[in-house]
């Protein structure tokens, strides 16, 4: 009986054993990484990290307050925050990666996904697709126009469109109110624009006619709806109705 009580502790201790090292092991991961983010607070380069890492930093006014929307640019963390009895739109949240340098502001105005908050003359808009920052004194000028690598909800949906799903761009394009798509498998066969205010899209197979080249920098993109007649090319992009400019507009980026 001594014996079996044996074995049986026996086998019960290594159990607790190799549950032991299976825990240490899962959580040695999150270990380490919250090991590596201490040592990048404490080193100051925080704002290297992810935007989502940057979460466990209060970004918003408050921490009743959470980011709804995050916008990333080459130079710029970009977060919207939750509304509250002050403002029911919410926060525009901007950090500077470099520096990490914030500005924190009421939303004004929002257009679908676009946000706009304003301070002493200066606006500060920003889309799925471009982050822009406008002076206003006697007249308006562009401070900063930068073009949003990754745009996403809380939920991690990503909010930027382009082409359908199975199609490849062929070229990215962008005015100061659109972003173009040239989409196709093997080549170009579909013209999306997007409004970059309203996040409204239009979808239309490009006609044959169109001047195609393989160097994307020559090439002009013709599209037909009824009788309103879309061209892109890398100098402009042109929307027309029975002769009449409805849009035209100078191609700020294209590739």
């Amino acid at each position: 009986m001594k014996i079996l009580q044996f074995k049986l502790y026996h086998k019960v201790s290594l159990n607790l054993v190799f549950v032991s090292l299976g825990c240490l092991s899962f959580f040695s991961p999150f270990a380490k990484a919250k090991e590596q983010h201490y040592k990048e607070l404490k080193s100051g380069n925080n704002f290297n990290l992810h935007p989502v890492q940057l979460l466990q930093k209060q970004v918003c006014p408050s921490a009743q307050l959470l980011p709804k929307r995050i916008f990333e640019t080459a130079k710029y963390y970009v977060y919207i925050c939750k509304g509250d009895e002050k403002t029911s739109l919410g926060y525009y949240v901007q950090i500077s990666k470099n520096s990490g340098s914030q500005i924190t502001l009421p939303v004004n105005k929002k257009v679908g996904e676009a946000y706009f908050a304003k301070n002493t003359g200066v606006i500060y808009t920003v889309t799925p697709y471009e982050l822009l920052i406008t002076k206003f004194t006697k007249g308006s000028s562009v401070v900063l126009r930068e073009k949003i690598n990754s745009a996403i909800a809380a939920d991690g949906q990503s909010l930027s469109k382009s082409c359908p799903t199975g199609n490849t761009s062929f070229v990215e394009a962008a005015t100061k109110n659109y972003i173009v798509y040239i989409c196709g498998r093997q080549t170009p066969e579909i013209y999306v624009a997007i409004t970059k205010n309203g996040n409204n899209t239009i979808t239309l197979p490009l006609q044959s006619n169109y001047n195609y080249s393989t160097n994307t920098e020559d090439s002009e993109y013709i599209a037909i709806k009824g009788k309103t007649y879309y061209l892109l090319n890398r100098k402009i992009l042109k929307v027309s109705r029975n002769g009449r400019n409805l849009v035209k507009e100078k191609v700020l980026y294209w590739h």
